[in-house]
């Protein structure tokens, strides 16, 4: 799907697993709604993507990242506080995508500000369809808020 301007529309995956990042990439070819998916590798680079730093100034706002919750540095638990607690950041759909079960996880990430908590499945035909459901949903289905701009006086 193509956002406003024209482009194809941007995913931020956070993940630290070389063999994570390249199954999902390949899972979401597989989804035939054309994304542009944005990897990095540790919360403190998406952070960093996410407010434009160096060397991300030209990053484009995703329409919703993607986390593990197991991440190097700071987690994905933290990961997601900051991201609520930030008025820039807290409405882009902030999805935990792993493999915990933990009833505490799901708990403190809903507690945190989690849309979704997604386990990952564990065939690649099931996680194209999760990656498929996703995308759909959250990028063509719902309405998200946008960033305004403040006006000019």
């Amino acid at each position: 799907m193509q956002g406003p301007s024209g482009h194809s529309t941007a995913i931020l995956l956070v993940e630290d697993d070389p063999t994570e990042v390249r199954l999902l990439q390949e899972a979401f070819k597989g989804v035939l709604v054309p994304i542009h998916l944005h990897v990095v590798h540790e919360s403190c680079e998406a952070l960093a993507f996410l407010r434009h730093e160096a060397p991300y100034q030209r990053a484009p706002r995703p329409a919703l990242i993607l986390f593990s919750l197991k991440l190097p540095g700071m987690s994905g638990l933290q990961l997601l506080s900051v991201l609520k607690r930030d008025p820039a950041l807290q409405t882009i759909p902030a999805i935990v995508f792993t493999n915990s079960m933990s009833p505490q996880d799901i708990q403190q990430s809903y507690e945190l500000g989690a849309n979704s908590y997604i386990i990952k499945p564990f065939g690649f035909t099931q996680l194209v369809e999760v990656m498929h459901a996703i995308v759909v949903y959250w990028i063509k289905v719902v309405t998200q808020a946008r960033l305004s701009t403040p006006r000019k006086q």
